[in-house]
């Protein structure tokens, strides 16, 4: 596991990882809403965790991973999984009993604008530009477009889901800015020591409910298992690399997918209006990453010719 200071350049390879993790993650607000009116939140995020851990578990297993070896890796990954796993995915699926996929996948995508203003205070080569705050003046008021309408009329089941999903994306901001803290584990072993926390954690919760699992239809079924191994326990181990390998504000960019797919398959199977409101939203997200990207480049360019210049050794007299 590379430490927290080493990173490379990113690839075609990497680009490609990004579109897919995207996808994925927008994905994933039309999985809970297909599952969660059956299973309810709380055997959703358990079904979720364990459906995922399984074949993570085995992939590490078969890799012969050790497990973290040091206190230091445990107790960041054990904040991490409460922060990433637990707390984000309660809250996202209860929210979602209240209101659309599309609308939480558009609050959702406001995440990593945050993530790359954390970036600059937890890591030293994620530092922070004036376009990372214009992107998330851009972000708030894509935010503002979807949430307000609701908060005008008063607090209510809806304003309280739209308080869960942000709460939920401020839990992603803070678990990721943890991943690259993670020394001497692989991120297999990682992801898999991430989930079996979050079995831990929710098994006395489960107990305590004292709510059976209710029988589930084909479609519910299957949606939960896509979140599962697809949505969570793939997109894990994208965003883990991603994370450890290219950098936390690298991966960020696959929040350009996110809320267009989640919007577009939630109009496309759910029949989830596409109003002006989400539209503007959608510009201001979109636009926010665009600008924070596009000035944050400009300046990694000129850090990295900077760099070049001071080891150019100086010319030679006579």
């Amino acid at each position: 596991m590379p430490s927290p200071n080493t990173l490379r350049h990113p690839t075609i390879a990497d680009l490609l990882k990004i579109v897919l993790l995207g996808t994925i993650w927008g994905s994933a607000f039309l999985a809970i809403k297909l599952s969660v009116h059956e299973t309810g939140p709380l055997w959703l995020v358990m079904i979720r965790v364990v459906v995922a851990f399984l074949p993570i578990a085995l992939f590490a297993w078969w890799r012969k991973n050790p497990l973290p070896p040091t206190m230091h890796d445990w107790l960041v990954i054990v904040a991490m999984s409460l922060l990433n796993t637990v707390g984000p995915f309660f809250l996202i699926s209860w929210a979602e009993l209240h209101i659309p996929a599309g609308v939480t996948s558009l609050i959702m995508g406001v995440g990593p604008l945050a993530t790359m203003v954390a970036a600059h205070f937890t890591t030293p080569d994620d530092r922070f530009t004036g376009g990372k705050i214009a992107g998330m003046f851009l972000g708030f008021a894509g935010l503002a477009f979807v949430v307000g309408p609701e908060l005008t009329q008063g607090v209510g089941f809806d304003a309280l889901a739209y308080a869960a999903v942000w709460t939920g994306m401020l839990c992603y901001v803070a678990a990721g800015t943890l991943i690259r803290f993670v020394r001497h584990t692989s991120v297999p072993m990682m992801t898999a020591v991430n989930m079996a926390v979050g079995i831990i954690a929710l098994t006395p919760l489960v107990l305590l409910a004292r709510d059976p699992l209710p029988h589930l239809s084909g479609t519910a079924t299957l949606a939960a298992l896509y979140l599962g191994l697809v949505c969570t326990g793939l997109a894990y181990l994208l965003r883990a690399n991603i994370t450890v390998t290219v950098g936390q504000s690298f991966m960020s960019m696959a929040s350009y997918f996110m809320p267009v797919s989640g919007v577009l398959l939630a109009w496309a199977v759910l029949g989830e209006p596409i109003t002006w409101h989400i539209l503007a939203a959608l510009a201001c997200v979109i636009g926010g990453f665009l600008v924070s990207r596009r000035r944050s480049a400009k300046a990694t360019s000129a850090n990295s010719a900077r760099r070049r210049s001071q080891r150019r050794p100086a010319p030679r007299k006579g």
